[in-house]
């Protein structure tokens, strides 16, 4: 069975015309602390053309407040909190993702992965790396970044 460690997206009528992205995901799930809510929901929402299954839902001491997209498998949650901080502000010695401890990326597999790449490609998404193939694991995979910097890998034959 194919997992997925994250993922996010939502349908604007300029996408939704388009092939999505991320097809045969068998199920996932992914958090994610936001600095601009709308802006992130948007992002994932035209990015992985997910729709929005709760917006704005607002946590009893109104310090928080979260959008769920969901689609092709995946579910994503996006959570504003008022309190929250960019890692780079709370811990500034810390320029680059992977010098922390805990999760730096998420990752999907997916059924093809050259389309993925050439979906994403043609929606003008930031890429962290090209398209490689990773000996050990017998697969290929690239990565993108989300609109806040975020990896996400896909993995694929």
């Amino acid at each position: 069975m194919r997992t997925l460690a994250l993922l996010l997206m939502i349908c604007t009528p300029a996408v939704v015309a388009a092939k999505a992205p991320v097809t045969a995901v068998h199920g996932g799930y992914v958090a994610l602390s936001v600095a601009d809510l709308d802006a992130s929901a948007k992002w994932y929402a035209e990015t992985f053309d997910l729709a929005i299954v709760r917006n704005r839902s607002q946590s009893p001491d109104k310090k928080s407040t979260a959008t769920i997209l969901s689609g092709n498998g995946l579910i994503v949650e996006l959570i504003q909190h008022a309190d929250a901080m960019p890692l780079r502000q709370a811990a500034p010695s810390l320029s680059r993702s992977f010098q922390i401890h805990g999760i730096f990326k998420s990752g999907v597999v997916v059924d093809d992965l050259d389309a993925t790449f050439n979906e994403l490609n043609a929606r003008k998404v930031e890429m962290a790396f090209p398209i490689f193939t990773d000996e050990a694991l017998a697969v290929r995979t690239f990565a993108i970044r989300d609109n806040s910097g975020n990896l996400i890998q896909f993995f694929g034959k």
